[in-house]
């Protein structure tokens, strides 16, 4: 290629801008919109990331995507980007245009014309260029770079740029076919910068003869239309910020500031999004969604939680109504049934339910018959702090008192194991503690009247013996005398 020819080229690139007025040459430049983060684009539809470059040829949308169609002469399709990126990555999934003479374009501009390209030869199936320019310098002439790429025209390939702060990086497939270092004698691009894509018509007669050599030759417009296609674009911005301007006219990254941002403030976030972008994940809805996700997942955790502690109450509850049933049915059966099924209902869990009702069989056995109540096992009192708190008998030589003081504490351990379930002691343990002390009292008044009858049948006793003793000794004096 020669030198002449790309310096032709390059001055057809740089007055292609799109640019109105440039910082280094102007003061009061309007601010550029920063994109400030990143996205995808199919395609599939008109994009609202971009507007058209101008209206000659023709745009399409559909499932292949982009499609930039030259039909005739002095067409020149194309889309510019409604943001800047400073510093970033794009990436397109693009079919370059056929036929001799026709280039079709993907690259990054600036306003004080830095550039990045890409560039197809509708002539030449088995490479692409790369290039760069800085502040719309053509001075030198061996910039550009050509890498081998299979069939361009006919199949679709992964194109990415990747301009970072210390380099710029070429890629083809996901391989580095170039890099250029942020120490270059030419100049690095280091300004705000758009994208643009299109197809024209480089082999036009029109142009500079140093360009169409360099595009392959003359066009034949009698083989058009000529279509490139654009299937994927994935974009992120390294800086944040609403807007990009410029501080001075040096034009250096330095004088660049972002309002409401920073300069190169998010390379490592947007790594990680333009991966996921490629992948086909939706960073902006999906990141959100997995947050969404997350608490949903938490709330659903902690419902469940609720409904299990919930579901573990109402089956406690059940258990204990259940137990009471069961102890009130048992001890329906004898005659003091009343007593045994109040005290058995303040029973809250169903591992007391085998101990209230062996509780319920020793006060009925105790209430019907005292003399042999003595038989009931003490060991349902399960503390002393709970066999205390009983009332006892004055007298312990009196078995129905007994037999009181081993079932009283049953009573008391049952009301205090039901203060495991707080929604059933709450209701459940004055009843039991009420219907304790009636029973207790109950059986201390049943022990009182027998302790009664007791000693009047030994003093009727007493003074019988006495009576029978005296006749005895009058009736042996008697016979004495």
């Amino acid at each position: 290629m020669h030198l002449s020819v790309l310096s032709l080229l390059a001055s057809a690139l740089v007055a292609n801008a799109q640019s109105t007025c440039n910082p280094m040459k102007a003061t009061g430049c309007a601010a550029d919109k920063a994109l400030g983060t990143s996205f995808a684009e199919d395609f599939s539809s008109e994009s609202s990331w971009f507007d058209k470059d101008n209206d000659t040829g023709e745009i399409k949308y559909g499932d292949d995507g982009l499609e930039l169609t030259l039909q005739k002469r002095y067409d020149n399709p194309g889309l510019m980007s409604k943001f800047y990126i400073m510093y970033g990555k794009v990436e397109a999934v693009l079919k370059a245009g056929p036929g001799t003479g026709i280039v079709s374009s993907f690259f990054l501009q600036s306003d004080d014309l830095d550039e990045i390209d890409l560039e197809w030869l509708g002539g030449d199936d088995t490479q692409f260029q790369s290039n760069y320019f800085s502040k719309g310098n053509v001075a030198t002439y061996d910039r550009g770079e050509y890498h081998g790429v299979n069939q361009p025209q006919t199949e679709f390939h992964n194109y990415t740029i990747d301009w970072a702060m210390d380099k710029c990086v070429w890629y083809l497939d996901g391989q580095v076919v170039r890099t250029l270092a942020n120490t270059t004698s030419q100049g690095y691009p280091q300004s705000p910068m758009f994208l643009k894509m299109g197809i024209w018509a480089g082999g036009d007669s029109s142009n500079e003869p140093g360009t169409i050599e360099w595009a392959g030759g003359a066009t034949d417009y009698s083989q058009a239309p000529f279509s490139m296609y654009v299937k994927k674009v994935v974009v992120t911005d390294y800086s944040s910020g609403s807007e990009y301007s410029y501080g001075d006219q040096s034009g250096s990254w330095e004088s660049i500031e972002a309002k409401d941002g920073s300069v190169y403030g998010r390379y490592d976030q947007a790594q990680e999004e333009f991966a996921a972008l490629v992948n086909g994940d939706e960073i902006s809805s999906g990141t959100s969604s997995s947050a969404s996700s997350s608490s949903t997942s938490s709330s659903s955790s902690a419902s469940s939680t609720s409904s299990s502690a919930s579901s573990t109450s109402s089956s406690t509850v059940s258990s204990s109504t259940e137990s009471s049933s069961s102890v009130t049915s048992s001890a329906e059966s004898s005659s003091t049934s009343s007593s045994v099924s109040t005290t058995s209902e303040s029973s809250s869990a169903s591992s007391t339910t085998a101990s209230s009702e062996s509780s319920s069989a020793s006060i009925t056995e105790s209430s019907i018959a005292p003399s042999t109540s003595s038989t009931s096992e003490p060991s349902t009192t399960t503390s002393a702090s709970e066999s205390s708190s009983t009332s006892e008998p004055s007298s312990s030589t009196i078995e129905p008192t007994s037999t009181n003081e081993d079932a009283s504490p049953t009573t008391a351990t049952t009301s205090s194991s039901s203060s495991t379930n707080e929604y059933a002691s709450t209701t459940s343990a004055p009843i039991s503690s009420t219907t304790s002390a009636d029973s207790t009292l109950t059986t201390q008044t049943t022990a009182s009247s027998t302790q009664s009858v007791s000693l009047i049948n030994n003093a009727i006793n007493m003074r019988y013996s006495k009576g029978l003793m005296g006749l005895l000794a009058s009736f042996a004096l008697a016979l004495t005398c």
